[in-house]
C-alpha cells in the first residue's frame, strides 16, 4: 500500500513539475523566439510518458535510499529553467550541438530499452542489445549529454548546480542499480562483456 501511495505521489509531482517547466519554456519562447528551449520539454515529456507505460518488474529493490535517490534524480531535470544569461557565451553553440546529440542518443536508448523504463531499480529483463552493447547505462549517459548541452545554452548558477548534482546522483544511482541486478546471473555475464557504465574506454 505504501509503495502505491509513493508511486501515485511521485506521478502527481512529476506531472506538476512538468507543467511548470512547460509554462516557463513557453514564456521564454515568447520573449526570445528560440525553439531550442523546447528540447528539454521533449526529453522530459517522452521519459514521463514511457514511465507511465512501463512493464511490471520481475523484482523490485526494497532499499529506501535507492527509492529516494531514484525519485530525486528523476525529478531534478524538471527544475531546469530557460535563461537569457550567457557568462560563457563561447559555449552556446556547443550547448546547442550537445542537445541535438543528446536527444538522438536518448531516442536510441529508449528504443533499446523499450518497455523496461522505470525509476526505481528493478529487474524487467536484462537488456543487452542496441545502445546497451556499448555501455551499461546508455539512457543515463544520453540524459547527461543533453542536460549538459541545455545548461551550456541556458547558463545560470542554479542550472549549473543542478547539473553537478545530477551527475553525482546518476553515478550513485547506476551503482545501486548494478548492485541490485548483479544477483541475476544474466546481468553478471552482461557486466563482464560490457565493461563501461557511461563512456566507452573511460567510465
Amino acid at each position: 500500500m505504501l509503495k502505491k501511495i509513493l508511486y501515485s505521489l511521485g506521478n502527481l509531482l512529476g506531472i506538476a513539475l512538468f507543467t511548470i517547466l512547460c509554462t516557463a519554456t513557453i514564456k521564454n519562447y515568447q520573449e526570445t523566439g528560440s525553439l531550442f528551449s523546447f528540447g528539454i520539454v521533449l526529453v522530459n515529456g517522452l521519459i514521463l510518458a514511457l514511465y507511465f507505460i512501463r512493464n511490471e518488474p520481475n523484482a523490485l529493490i526494497e532499499l529506501p535510499f535507492a527509492w529516494l535517490i531514484s525519485i530525486v534524480t528523476t525529478l531534478l531535470p524538471f527544475l531546469y529553467r530557460p535563461t537569457q544569461e550567457a557568462f560563457l557565451a563561447g559555449l552556446l553553440d556547443a550547448g546547442f550541438f550537445l542537445q541535438i546529440i543528446g536527444i538522438l542518443a536518448i531516442l536510441g536508448s529508449l528504443l533499446s530499452l523499450r518497455g523496461s523504463m522505470g525509476i526505481v531499480p528493478a529487474n524487467r529483463g536484462i537488456k543487452k542489445g542496441g545502445f546497451y552493447r556499448i555501455v551499461r547505462h546508455p539512457l543515463y549517459a544520453s540524459e547527461l549529454i543533453f542536460f549538459t548541452g541545455y545548461v551550456l545554452s541556458n547558463q545560470s548558477a542554479f542550472n549549473f548546480l543542478l547539473l553537478l548534482l545530477l551527475f553525482s546522483m546518476q553515478y550513485s544511482r547506476s551503482r545501486i542499480e548494478e548492485n541490485f541486478l548483479i544477483n541475476d546471473p544474466g546481468y553478471k555475464l552482461y557486466m563482464s562483456c560490457t565493461r563501461y557504465r557511461f563512456i566507452p574506454g573511460l567510465l
